[in-house]
């Protein structure tokens, strides 16, 4: 599943995989801005059949591990 997450994430953002991993924030990664972060919200939302509540977001935005994180637990 962590792969699936990973690939969704590098999809929705158009990067490579590699340039991906638990430590890559939104600092490193210049392609995910805020905008991007809102649209890996809802493609991840469409995949998983999940909601992502809004007090999930800012943790969700502080790495990637936070984000795999949070989608892992709601996918339960």
């Amino acid at each position: 599943m962590e792969e699936k997450i990973k690939q969704l994430f590098a999809d929705v953002l158009q990067v490579e995989m590699s340039v991906i991993s638990d430590v890559t924030t939104p600092e490193n990664l210049l392609q995910w801005d805020s905008l991007n972060h809102l649209n890996l919200i809802a493609a991840f939302e469409e995949e998983f059949q999940i909601d992502i509540e809004p007090e999930d977001i800012p943790i969700m935005m502080e790495s990637f591990l936070g984000f795999k994180t949070a989608v892992l637990w709601k996918i339960g």
